[in-house]
């Protein structure tokens, strides 16, 4: 699938607020170990998702200005 640059940017940003809910979510929650644990382990996974997200954007860019500059 393509996403748009804007589109890499918005998923980004969702992903951000998911862990940090997550993240508070753990500070202030009274929860058990079993879903702490499983919040913690979504909570790291949506950050390798999000990593990914920000490296293929970065490289997406990259051959976006590649591109351009040998236009000119």
């Amino acid at each position: 699938m393509e996403l748009s640059p804007k589109a890499i940017r918005f998923i980004i940003e969702a992903l951000d607020y998911r862990i940090k809910a997550y993240e508070e979510s753990l500070a202030k929650d009274k929860i058990n170990e079993d879903e702490s644990s499983e919040i913690a382990n979504d909570a790291i996974f949506l950050e390798a998702i999000r990593e990914d997200l920000v490296k293929a954007s970065r490289e997406s860019e990259e051959v976006r200005v590649s591109i351009a500059s040998s236009k000119v």
